[in-house]
């Protein structure tokens, strides 16, 4: 593995924000970076895509005498292993079948979400409502969940992913696929990647995910960080895996938040924003002392993370190798891997020079 790596390392550099950059002309993509793990503190969030996608998405109904149903599964529904899901319209409860709900979800729920259109086949979603709800006018989709993120749904799909293409011995495939679950990866070690608090919006912190992400990094990573990892190390069950990664995330984002808080409650105030080159450019950001406290405040966690998320981008990489069946690379390291067009990313400079913001959240 490591020549076919090392020898597209300035490939996977390059396209590693490929992913930032499509979310800003891609609907789907934004989600894809996040989970607000404090929006499922009371109910029982699976950890199966297809199971949480027929637990909070919605149904929206419109009958044939104009009125409105929003059909959903009972937020307990999922917290057993019962067979039989509790669907409500909000007057109504009836029970369903598990087992039937996840399939109409996959073979024709799902397929309006990801052709953005929303509007379902009555007919098709039939066996799921009860015998009270009539002639239907029309049925769409209300997406509940995706908005609050689903970025290890992601990493276990895009790992699947990177199997298939080990298994076909497709270079460009491969490395196009590692970069960008790469990004998913590190984006899952990030403790405000994992909260619905992610930019500091609802405490008066706002910046402080750049602050975390980008500030601290930028400043201390190439003089006090170690980046040697170690070998990367087999995972025999990613989704695990994944979930573990965004519960860590999602355990530290309160104590990121309170302690950029209290060190902002007595660091003098004038001493805390300054202006500071970045990037060629002259900013109004946070100054260097003040960052250099917040990370003695947070006792290298940023490092912590950085040092966890690559090494665990090599080990799925490694991971996904060896269920591939560990298949010889016997590529010519004088032809380097070619980038699949991307037209969302491509559009990301259009929308940017027009001062677009995209989908997604802004946490800069």
């Amino acid at each position: 593995m490591l020549p076919l790596f090392k020898g597209n390392i300035d490939f996977l550099t390059e396209h590693a924000v490929d992913p930032d950059k499509r979310r800003y002309a891609f609907r789907l993509e934004a989600p894809r970076h996040f989970l607000d793990m404090d929006r499922y503190k009371d109910a029982c969030l699976p950890e199966n895509f297809v199971e949480a996608f027929s637990a909070f998405a919605m149904l929206k109904v419109i009958t044939h005498t104009n009125d409105t149903l929003l059909i959903h599964s009972s937020d307990t529904s999922w917290c057993n292993n019962l067979p039989n899901a509790v669907m409500t319209d909000g007057s109504n409860v009836w029970n369903i079948g598990k087992k039937e709900l996840r399939h109409h979800f996959r073979q024709f729920i799902l397929p309006a979400y990801y052709d953005l259109r929303y509007q379902i086949n009555p007919d098709s979603i039939r066996p799921l409502l009860p015998t009270h709800i009539q002639a239907i006018k029309n049925i769409s989709l209300i997406d509940s969940f995706t908005i609050h993120g689903i970025v290890p749904y992601i990493i276990e799909q895009q790992y699947d992913k990177l199997v298939r293409a080990f298994k076909k011995l497709d270079k460009n495939e491969i490395i196009n696929i590692a970069a960008d679950l790469g990004h998913y990866i590190a984006d899952a070690h990030v403790p405000l990647h994992a909260c619905s608090n992610y930019n500091g919006q609802k405490t008066d912190q706002y910046g402080i995910h750049a602050f975390w992400e980008s500030r601290i990094p930028e400043l201390f990573a190439d003089t006090q960080y170690d980046f040697l990892v170690g070998k990367a190390t087999y995972i025999r069950d990613v989704r695990k895996f994944a979930w573990e990664t965004i519960r860590t995330s999602g355990s530290l984002a309160d104590s990121v938040l309170s302690m950029e808080a209290a060190l902002k409650s007595f660091y003098p105030r004038d001493q805390q924003m300054c202006f500071d080159q970045r990037l060629g450019q002259t900013v109004w950001i946070q100054c260097r002392d003040y960052a250099a406290a917040f990370q003695d405040k947070m006792q290298g966690m940023v490092e912590i993370r950085m040092r966890e998320a690559i090494h665990s981008v090599g080990s799925l990489w490694y991971s996904a190798w060896v269920e591939a069946g560990s298949p010889p690379l016997n590529f010519s390291n004088d032809i380097k891997a070619a980038w699949k067009i991307d037209s969302t990313v491509l559009e990301y400079d259009n929308i940017i020079k027009k001062g677009g913001d995209g989908y997604g959240r802004n946490h800069e």
